[in-house]
């Protein structure tokens, strides 16, 4: 019996010309690293203002907010199925990085119960829960079309590529359980599906080469992703959290200042040079869910007003 310390599996199997990969990682990080460093020059427009005081307090509130994601929650369906996207994509992306060091490092740590419980098992697990949540997503987003949703093409073209990610994974680990009779294979529970399903209908030669197919299309799809992520309501993942970090901590009313309106010959913010770094960065955090119009005393009372449309006007504006 071949002991648990033994279990890994080869990095790269079945794939050549590996230095193609490293090419388009180039245009790939070129791309996003640009994306985020336009939306950083803008924040830098902004006036001034102090947020980054009572690291203590401002960490509390990241961990409430973006890893326990209690505001989601309060929506019980929509706050399931965007924890189910978000913490699957972080143990994919930890995942990804494991492979990463094994393979470009020499660390070798895909071995062991390591590899067996986590890479294989939790992974996998991990990979058809972000399924699951892209299909609720979508469930909601075009069966119960909620009145507050922003429907744009965009959206939709994410739900998909997140889902066709994760297929693919599932794909490319099935053949590749199956041409190579891999020993650990059942502890990829879903992987090893498809690995059962390709035996009964594909030589293992066939297999090999949908394995290749669909590991480089995998790839191209995954950098593309990559690349376009910053020019999209996906760069979130990152605005959100520095948006809740650097949340007012003064009480509710206490930064409104008295007006003379006498003296005072504009009111509010007439230019985006009126905004400081930190409004500049509330406009890019925008999800476009519109739980700020939906609670909104005038548009609950059928004014036409929407704090939403406002905040994208802004961001429009911004970006020009």
């Amino acid at each position: 019996m071949i002991s648990s310390a033994e279990a890994t599996r080869q990095i790269y199997w079945n794939i050549s010309h590996l230095w193609v990969m490293y090419v388009l990682l180039l245009p790939t990080a070129a791309s996003a690293g640009y994306g985020i460093y336009r939306h950083f020059s803008r924040w830098r427009r902004g006036l001034p203002t102090a947020r980054f005081d009572r690291p203590a307090e401002r960490g509390k509130l990241l961990f409430k907010h973006a890893v326990a994601q209690r505001r989601t929650a309060q929506n019980f369906y929509a706050g399931l199925f965007h924890r189910l996207i978000s913490y699957g994509f972080v143990i994919l992306t930890i995942a990804t990085t494991v492979v990463a060091l094994d393979a470009d490092l020499g660390t070798a740590i895909m071995r062991g119960k390591f590899y067996l419980y986590f890479q294989s098992f939790i992974v996998d697990i991990f990979g058809a829960l972000v399924m699951v949540g892209v299909g609720m997503a979508a469930a909601r987003r075009y069966l119960k079309r909620p009145q507050k949703l922003v429907y744009t093409d965009e959206a939709t073209l994410i739900l998909v590529v997140i889902f066709l990610l994760c297929l693919q994974g599932f794909l490319v680990e099935g053949w590749r359980i199956a041409a190579t009779n891999d020993s650990w294979g059942a502890w990829s529970p879903f992987g090893n599906i498809f690995a059962r399903a390709s035996r009964e209908l594909m030589s293992v030669e066939a297999m090999e080469w949908a394995h290749r197919g669909t590991w480089w299309f995998h790839l191209v799809v995954s950098f593309g992703f990559i690349a376009w992520l910053p020019y999209t309501k996906m760069m979130h993942i990152i605005t959100a959290p520095l948006n809740i970090y650097t949340a007012n901590l003064a009480p509710l009313g206490a930064s409104l200042k008295n007006i003379d309106f006498e003296q005072t010959e504009s009111f509010g913010v007439n230019s985006l040079k009126g905004f400081t770094w930190k409004d500049l960065l509330d406009f890019d955090a925008c999800t476009e869910c519109g739980r700020c119009t939906a609670v909104c005393p005038a548009h609950t009372v059928g004014k036409e007003l929407s704090p939403r449309d406002i905040v994208l006007q802004l961001r429009d504006l911004m970006h020009e």
